[in-house]
């Protein structure tokens, strides 16, 4: 009951609640909040300018340019899992910097599509289409609390795991401090790549989460429209007259069109986003695995598990979830064609037939045109990170390295 208090949106609301798709997005906003990229409250408005530069300059701005400065000059001091360690950082980081620019740059269609989703709630009346899309606003929340403690304990273990050993997690480049000085100077930078890590953790849960965040209710919604559509041919609708019927199907074709411009509005976010990070994956996947393997002691070990569980999370469940929506997609038009139209009169059945062509393209989302995002894009790139971890195997590149480090 205390983590229902603190967390009620990751449970799911009695029936006879109204439906608010938008509260699937409840924590997600609140973190955008958080990480300084929202419009200012005037209430807050100095502080919260005050707390966003900060944020953002330290982990947005400073912490990549750091990171490729402390591994150049920390180069020859490395260890080989160290080095690894900061390299897979170093891709991820700047990773997640182009997607928080992105989404910086798209905020408002987020806010837009939320728009949308209340009107698309006006259509839910019954118990079981509420409680379909408060298991969706459950679902989101839960997902998105998933998200970012996996990040969290990734940062966390390395932090540890640093701290255990003496040296800094990536011995980042700050000028004017010198961790090897002294005990406090070491802390203090320690302190300083941990909390730039926590910022880079928020700003990843956000920026990788917020397309399941937002796909979820739009599977319920098409959900609800499959069964709206199956519902035009039952015996429920023999008392309505053929003119009420054919206002029903033109319903259902108004819910469509807001499903598709609902799409259209959060398309280019999720484009852009995906496509930054199916271009990085494989790689961080294939240094994170040689890490893993060849390198990596028992505390590095867990944090490096941690770090692999945060990159395939990053893409697999979105990409799991657009092949479940395509396949939803394609249902529309299965529980269309049997729904009785055939005994209607002329109007409804050529309406009918216009809508039928209509639902034969399922809204899918792609990577800036180029890749189309589904399970099988996804395992593409996770097996490019199979193909660079044999590479270095068969070069025995891991063995050269730990030599040259003797």
């Amino acid at each position: 009951m205390a983590l229902r208090s603190i967390f009620p949106s990751t449970y799911t609301a009695p029936e006879d609640s109204p439906a608010r798709s938008r509260n699937s997005l409840t924590y997600l906003m609140r973190c955008i909040f958080y990480i300084g990229i929202r419009k200012p409250p005037q209430r807050f408005f100095v502080i919260y300018i005050l707390w966003s530069l900060v944020l953002n300059i330290n982990s947005t701005f400073y912490q990549p340019i750091g990171f490729v400065i402390g591994v150049i000059i920390n180069l020859k001091e490395f260890s080989p899992g160290e080095f690894l360690t900061s390299l897979q950082v170093v891709f991820n980081v700047w990773t997640c910097v182009i997607k928080v620019l992105i989404l910086w740059a798209l905020l408002k269609r987020l806010d837009q599509a939320a728009v949308l989703l209340d009107k698309m709630d006006k259509r839910v009346t019954q118990p079981s289409e509420r409680r379909m899309i408060h298991r969706a606003v459950a679902q989101s929340n839960r997902a998105f609390l998933l998200f970012l403690g996996v990040y969290i304990s990734y940062a966390t273990t390395t932090f540890l795991s640093a701290a255990r050993h003496g040296r800094p997690p990536y011995q980042n480049y700050f000028p004017f401090l010198d961790w090897r000085a002294s005990a406090w100077k070491f802390w203090l930078q320690t302190f300083l790549e941990y909390f730039a890590m926590l910022g880079a953790c928020f700003q990843d849960a956000c920026v990788d989460c917020y397309a399941i965040s937002f796909v979820l209710p739009l599977r319920a919604h098409v959900n609800l429209l499959a069964n709206r559509l199956r519902q035009l041919g039952q015996t429920t609708n023999d008392t309505l007259n053929s003119e009420q019927r054919y206002q029903e199907l033109i319903k259902c074709i108004q819910d469509h069109k807001l499903l598709l411009r609902y799409a259209d509005v959060i398309s280019p976010v999720i484009s852009g986003t995906i496509f930054v990070q199916f271009m990085v994956e494989g790689v961080v996947l294939g240094l994170t695995l040689i890490n893993l393997v060849f390198f990596a002691n028992l505390s590095s070990g867990i944090a490096a598990i941690f770090f692999l569980s945060s990159v395939l999370i990053e893409t697999s469940p979105f990409c799991i979830l657009c092949t479940y929506l395509i396949h939803d997609c394609n249902n529309l038009s299965d529980a269309l064609f049997g729904s009785g139209w055939m005994n209607e009169e002329q109007r409804y059945r050529k309406t009918v037939l216009y809508f039928l062509q209509k639902l034969q393209q399922p809204i899918s989302f792609n990577a800036m045109g180029i890749f189309t995002v589904s399970v099988g894009t996804n395992i593409k790139v996770t097996r490019f990170a199979v193909s660079v971890f044999a590479l270095v195997k068969q070069m025995n590149l891991a063995e050269k390295m730990l030599t040259t480090n003797k």
